[in-house]
């Protein structure tokens, strides 16, 4: 991956980078928030990797004050919409996704 992003980030390049991303499960960092998050709603790591994979962008991507792209993506699994609001962004290694959230509605 390349360690710069395009400006403006598109919503197809986000989904692209996300896509790929959602390969190397090394490049994915969960946050406090979305680890305590994904417990209480019953999603798994693999729900997760699903909807990096197979969603669709609903929401974003715009760039926040610190430089990261958020982003709200959506799939259906097992049934029940399920919504990841995730950051793309980059480090000396090159880009990461931060889980920010997850969002299990009742289907």
């Amino acid at each position: 991956m390349s360690l710069l992003l395009p400006f403006p980030l598109t919503q197809k390049k986000a989904l692209e980078i996300i896509r790929a991303l959602s390969q190397v499960s090394e490049r994915i960092f969960y946050s406090p928030h979305a680890k305590a998050r994904m417990i209480e709603r019953g999603v798994s790591m693999p729900d997760v990797m699903d909807c990096l994979g197979k969603g669709l962008i609903r929401e974003g991507p715009y760039q926040q004050p610190g430089g990261d792209w958020r982003f709200t993506i959506s799939w259906f699994r097992a049934g029940s919409p399920l919504e990841i609001v995730g950051a793309i962004d980059v480090d000396d290694e090159g880009t990461f996704l931060v889980i920010v959230t997850t969002i299990k509605k009742k289907g």
